[in-house]
This record gives C-alpha cells, sequence and structure tokens, in this order.
C-alpha cells in the first residue's frame, strides 16, 4: 500500500496535463515524484524546468548525468 498518491490526469488543470504529456513523450511515463509534485503547481514547474535544463545539456555525458542524481540523492537520504 502506497504512503501517497500523486494527481492523476483527470483531477488536474490543463498546465499539468500538458506537462503530464510532455514527460510521457519524452521518458515514457509520468514518474511518481512528477505526480506527487503536482498537488503544487509552482514546484512541479521548477522541477520540469530543472529536468529539461539539465537533459538539455550537451556538454556532459548522460551517464555522468545519471550518476549525478544517484549521488546527490544518496547525500540527500532519498530511500530510492
Amino acid at each position: 500500500m502506497e504512503r501517497a498518491s500523486g494527481l492523476k490526469p483527470a483531477d488536474t488543470g490543463w498546465i499539468t496535463k500538458l506537462l503530464y504529456w510532455a514527460m510521457r513523450k519524452r521518458i515514457g511515463r509520468v514518474p511518481k515524484v512528477k505526480k506527487l509534485a503536482a498537488y503544487d503547481l509552482s514546484t512541479l514547474m521548477a522541477s520540469s524546468w530543472m529536468d529539461a535544463v539539465g537533459a538539455s545539456a550537451k556538454t556532459i555525458p548522460i551517464l555522468l548525468k545519471e550518476l549525478v542524481q544517484l549521488k546527490v540523492a544518496a547525500m540527500v537520504g532519498c530511500p530510492f
């Protein structure tokens, strides 16, 4: 059983639906963290912008970006 459930597209506004659509197009799904962030639109938009900026950087290899994300998650105590 989940402790928290994110917002479903039917329960959101048009901006969130648009962001969900863009995430599904880019990575094939809407991550749980984004569904949880959708409870506050400004948080969802800021995290989506941050992801887009990080993904658009061409000077850093993709593998290194993934490793940095894992390291940061470990440093802040992220359970996943």
